[in-house]
């Protein structure tokens, strides 16, 4: 079995319409989240052994406290390709990961990271599914489990989706 996790990107800063898209930071509000999705799905059963990052300075910058909290054993993997990446592209950098990998986590961006959630969902009708159709959040989560033993095997069809976290629910969650 393969575990697929994507994670889009937190929040990021328009406050300098003069900067390019590619080098956009996160604002206060995406470093928090940015944050505080690094300890949730750091301590989470998910957790990622490892990581295929954008190398827009937002995804960076999201990946950043995360890939501290995983630790040095944990490789991430920045890859240019997942910049603005169709779901095609996407699905390309992933049967690309390291073999080794059980649990990969993909860093980017919408629209296609919900593009490929959707099209990667077995059944896109399940609760999970339905509320991906519905938006997938700046910082949102999703997981998916493939019953493949190669990430070359990967099919658009054939992914449970088993999880997905908002960071605003997550964080609600936790005060509770």
């Amino acid at each position: 079995m393969k575990r697929l996790c994507l994670l889009r990107h937190a929040k990021s800063d328009w406050g300098d319409p003069a900067k390019d898209d590619f080098d956009r930071p996160l604002n206060a509000r995406g470093a928090k989240a940015a944050d505080f999705m690094a300890g949730y799905i750091a301590a989470s059963a998910f957790r990622p052994d490892t990581v295929l990052c954008s190398t827009a300075v937002r995804a960076r910058e999201t990946c950043t406290p995360l890939a501290a909290r995983l630790g040095k054993g944990v490789p991430v993997i920045y890859r240019d390709e997942l910049y603005h990446a169709m779901p095609d592209a996407m699905l390309e950098e992933i049967r690309q990961a390291p073999a080794t990998a059980q649990t990969l986590l993909v860093v980017a961006h919408n629209p296609g990271l919900v593009l490929l959630a959707m099209a990667l969902a077995e059944d896109p009708d399940d609760e999970t599914a339905l509320r991906i159709a519905h938006g997938v959040p700046t910082g949102g989560f999703i997981v998916f489990e493939f019953d493949v033993g190669r990430w070359t095997e990967i099919a658009e069809g054939k992914g449970r989706s088993v999880f997905f976290g908002r960071p605003r629910d997550l964080m609600a969650e936790e005060k509770d």
